[in-house]
């Protein structure tokens, strides 16, 4: 069934090395990732309370009715959170920027993607990651490069935003607060 979270401390304590994990369990969820998963960069559109007027929200996410895989994601991993729909599909997500950079990205960089598509999305999605950790994405440059990035991605519906509305509406509102 879905776990409690572990606070972040615990997580970063009892997590294990990425190359513990056992090779059938990590090529398993790797190949499950291939046609279930997701990297995503979202953009919230918040003037007030960021410096820039964007949030950036990265995640990688996978979805189902039954939350078996889902537990074993987050056993494996020992990070991530779930969410449950009204409709009875339950996320399992890892949000963290310090998860996602020392925990998803390794476990992917070992257990490559064998999917074209989705092997550039991850590796799209990881040098945006960079660019967020970096803190560049708190400067207009910063934010125009991931955007420009994230446009490469294919995606199965409309962009909320372009780029265009986003290079537009950027800009310092108040340099003293910098994140909401």
């Amino acid at each position: 069934m879905l776990s409690d979270n572990q606070s972040d401390a615990d997580n970063q304590q009892e997590r294990p090395s990425i190359e513990n994990i056992p090779e059938d369990t990590g090529w398993y969820l790797s190949g499950f990732t291939d046609g279930e998963g997701s990297f995503n960069v979202s953009t919230i559109n918040r003037n007030k309370d960021f410096k820039t007027g964007w949030k950036i929200a990265l995640s990688f996410n996978i979805s189902q009715r039954d939350t078996t895989v889902l537990n074993l994601f987050q056993k494996t991993l020992q990070c991530g959170t779930f969410r449950k729909r009204k409709d009875g599909v339950t996320y399992y997500e890892v949000r963290r920027i310090d998860d996602l950079q020392n925990t998803v990205i390794p476990f992917f960089e070992r257990f490559i993607l064998k999917s074209v598509s989705k092997r550039k999305q991850f590796e799209i999605f990881r040098e945006i990651l960079q660019i967020v950790a970096q803190k560049e994405h708190l400067t207009t440059n910063g934010l125009k490069k991931i955007f420009l990035l994230r446009q490469t991605i294919v995606v199965g519906r409309k962009r909320k935003y372009t780029l265009e509305q986003i290079l537009s509406r950027s800009h310092i509102r108040n340099p003293q607060r910098l994140h909401a």
